[in-house]
């Protein structure tokens, strides 16, 4: 008995914090049409693809204004001749259909951008979140970027957030 008490003991302490694991296989999500298709922020170049099935298409991300892929590694040309390459890890989605709210993270495992006789390296995850209109025609997002592209470019760990986003939703 006191070896089941222990048992029930350890499991109650463990579980809490042992965490979830990442679902793998389709999404479940089944999302409205006015949640799925192409979103465009306004003054960026941030462009996202939603599918109806909750999944994250693409991503036109600003560094280096190149489309990504979940989970593939892209190889860009610049102007200069030299290749870049963007390695996107999970592009997670979650829709909450009652409040309309909408949260997409794009995880950037590994960023190379060449220039002549230079390169940025690094890796960013940015998480966007907030309501969808009722029309589904906007967007306004919350952008959270964390990011690490080197001693160069340090980012203040107090200064994560990025602001407010505007999307538009584009006709497909």
């Amino acid at each position: 008995m006191k070896r089941l008490a222990i048992c029930i003991g350890c499991a109650i302490v463990v579980w809490p914090i042992s965490g979830c694991q990442r679902q793998t296989g389709e999404s479940k999500i089944l999302l409205p049409p006015e949640v799925a298709g192409t979103w465009k922020a306004k003054g960026s170049p941030w462009k996202i693809v939603i599918t109806p099935n909750g999944k994250i298409d693409s991503v036109i991300i600003p560094m280096g204004e190149v489309e990504v892929k979940p989970n593939q590694t892209t190889k860009a040309e610049m102007r200069h001749g030299e290749f870049s390459t963007y390695k996107t890890g999970p592009c997670d989605l979650e829709y909450t259909p009652q409040t309309r709210e909408l949260f997409v993270s794009i995880e950037m495992k590994k960023i190379h951008i060449a220039f002549p006789g230079d390169a940025i390296d690094g890796n960013s995850i940015d998480r966007f979140t907030g309501p969808v209109s009722e029309d589904g025609k906007t967007w306004i997002a919350d952008w959270v970027q964390l990011f690490d592209y080197g001693p160069r470019f340090p980012q203040d760990p107090n200064d994560a957030y990025s602001g407010p986003l505007m999307f538009e939703k584009l006709e497909d």
